[in-house]
C-alpha cells in the first residue's frame, strides 16, 4: 500500500492488524504502531491507521465500541 508517496510494507500492516485484533483501540493507537517504520512521518501514520480502519469496517471486520474499534467477533 502507497500512502502520501510512502511504501508501507506488510510488516506494518501485518502489525496494525495484530493490533485491531488484540483488543479495543483508536486510530491513535493504531497511528502508534505505524509511526515506528523508517520514513512515516505523523501525517502519513494516521492516515495509514484511517486507511486500514476504513477497509475492516467496510469488510465488516471492526465495529464502533465506544471512542474506538473493537475486532467484531464471528
Amino acid at each position: 500500500m502507497r500512502v502520501l508517496g510512502v511504501t508501507v510494507t506488510p510488516a506494518i500492516e501485518r502489525a496494525c492488524m495484530a493490533r485491531m485484533r488484540a483488543g479495543w483501540f483508536t486510530a491513535a493507537q493504531l497511528a502508534d504502531v505505524v509511526w515506528g517504520a523508517p520514513k512515516v512521518s505523523y501525517d502519513t501514520s494516521y492516515r495509514v491507521a484511517d486507511r486500514l480502519i476504513q477497509r475492516e469496517r467496510k469488510a465488516g471486520h471492526i465495529v464502533r465500541h465506544g471512542r474506538g474499534w473493537i475486532w467484531r467477533k464471528a
